[in-house]
């Protein structure tokens, strides 16, 4: 990996980890347009989900400010781990043009 992409990369973090932190403090008590349509196309809103989010309302509720900062680090982390896993299976499964020549 070239060491421009890696700062890229670095940067990138660095910038969603900020923005996880200010998030709470600035995020709207209002319920957010998905939540509204939802609330007004269910015939019963008071059904359980299928399945259970692993952190309902982007809290972990005793901590409270906190709890929403380490939700946010938290669905940082595991998405960036997501895509890393899946970038690595793609490029085994494509390797990129030449790598057979070099390895032989």
């Amino acid at each position: 990996m070239r060491s421009e992409d890696k700062n890229l990369i670095i940067a990138t973090i660095i910038l969603c980890m900020v923005i996880a932190v200010i998030a709470p403090f600035i995020a709207s008590n209002n319920p957010d347009g998905l939540e509204k349509s939802a609330d007004k196309l269910m015939s019963n809103p008071d059904t359980e989900p299928v399945i259970q989010s692993p952190l309902p309302e982007y809290t972990i509720e005793p901590l409270g400010k906190q709890g929403e900062i380490l939700a946010m680090i938290m669905g940082i982390l595991v998405t960036l781990i997501l895509a890393y896993i899946v970038g690595v299976l793609l490029k085994r499964r494509n390797p990129p043009q030449g790598s057979k020549e070099k390895n032989n």
